[in-house]
């Protein structure tokens, strides 16, 4: 989740926290998202809350060059809920569906 406590930044408004789910079927597509986190963290100056990753898989041998600078920034909390929940793999299953 990203919690915009402070009131910076636009995209998630002041006093929310938004979730993004991701389902990923491979760990190609993982590092531009955790970029993404990345730059709306720093650039939003947002908290970052509640990351959960594939511990097994992100920490593989074969994974090693992912890195993931935020890190080190996440808050795990119980009491903060998200006030919009963003499931990123429906929004890319809808968007391969052609009438």
């Amino acid at each position: 989740m990203l919690y915009n406590k402070e009131g910076h930044g636009r995209r998630v408004p002041r006093g929310q926290a938004w979730q993004w789910m991701h389902d990923l079927e491979s760990l190609a597509h993982l590092q531009s998202i955790l970029d993404w986190i990345d730059v709306r963290v720093t650039v939003d100056r947002l908290s970052l809350l509640n990351v959960y990753l594939d511990h097994t898989e992100i920490t593989a041998p074969k994974n090693a060059s992912i890195s993931f600078g935020s890190k080190s920034q996440i808050v795990y909390s119980k009491v903060t809920l998200p006030t919009r929940v963003i499931d990123m793999s429906q929004i890319c299953a809808n968007m391969s569906v052609h009438p």
